[in-house]
């Protein structure tokens, strides 16, 4: 009887290790979770991911808008053209219409090349310019 006793002792040991391990990875997740939390400030940005074209879009139009000669600017929502050159490098092209004075508008097209730092995705100080071209 005491070997019994013995080899279900040592079972429930075993068993109970793999429950404390189980724990810990579930513990090393969370953490992990509420420190991109922290660091994003938006439950959305933890589980999304990549920033859609949209997002890129907005944020493009951010860095765009402050180089126009006219605070009038019309974008292109629906003309864009998107691509990701490599890990969190986006290029947008698109164009931007504004008013020249005379009752026409003029149109600027342009091309920019961001990338994501990472943190909310809305934020223009998570984004970097790397190249910015109007024609």
């Amino acid at each position: 009887m005491g070997k019994v006793y013995l080899a279900e002792k040592k079972k429930k040991k075993k068993s109970a290790m793999k429950g404390v391990v189980v724990l810990v990875f579930a513990a090393i997740a969370f953490v992990a979770i509420v420190i991109k939390f922290a660091l994003t400030g938006s439950v959305e940005d933890v589980f999304t991911g990549a920033p859609s074209s949209t997002d890129v879009y907005e944020i493009a139009k951010d860095f765009v808008r402050p180089t126009l000669k006219s605070p009038d600017a019309t974008f292109s929502d629906s003309a864009f053209q998107f691509g990701q050159t490599q890990d969190s490098v986006y290029v947008i092209k698109s164009f931007v219409e504004t008013p020249d004075g005379t009752g026409s508008n003029q149109r600027t097209n342009f091309e920019i090349t961001l990338k994501y730092k990472g943190g909310l995705r809305t934020e223009e100080r998570n984004w970097e310019v790397l190249n910015l071209n109007e024609e």
